[in-house]
């Protein structure tokens, strides 16, 4: 199967924060107001928050020595535009296979109906290239 993907850009930054498991909701979803996409995965080691920029003011709503809270400014987000179907296989593989080849990192956020990729900005128009040149198109929003 060829894959033919259609994504889409984000021109907005992104910001990752890791934050304790402990740290409770009240805490955090203040920082999800006026958000146009924002990601919150939980795990026994952690809270992963993804949201669209970094917000200057968490440093009194956040914990905020570097043991509790960690932040990794300077994402840019690519979305396959869906939905897709669970049936389908191996998109992500193809999308983070090419750009590991061109050593580039990736921050993979999935939902029901699609994926998001998420590199560092300054390697975003690069990884732009490299979705063109393995046959998927790319707007910018």
């Amino acid at each position: 199967m060829t894959l033919k993907l259609n994504l889409e850009l984000d021109p907005l930054p992104y910001t990752i924060h890791r934050l304790p498991p402990t740290t409770p909701a009240s805490i955090y979803l203040p920082l999800l107001d006026n958000q146009a996409w924002y990601s919150i995965t939980k795990t026994a080691e952690e809270i992963s928050l993804v949201i669209s920029h970094s917000y200057p003011s968490t440093s009194n709503l956040l914990p905020n020595t570097p043991e509790e809270h960690k932040v990794s400014p300077s994402w840019r987000c690519f979305k396959v535009a869906g939905p897709l179907d669970f049936s389908l296989v191996g998109i992500m593989a193809n999308l983070s296979n090419a750009l590991a080849e061109h050593q580039i990192s990736v921050f993979v956020v999935s939902t029901y109906d699609t994926d998001y990729v998420l590199v560092k900005e300054d390697k975003a128009q690069e990884a732009k290239k490299v979705f063109e040149g393995i046959g998927h198109s790319v707007s910018v929003l």
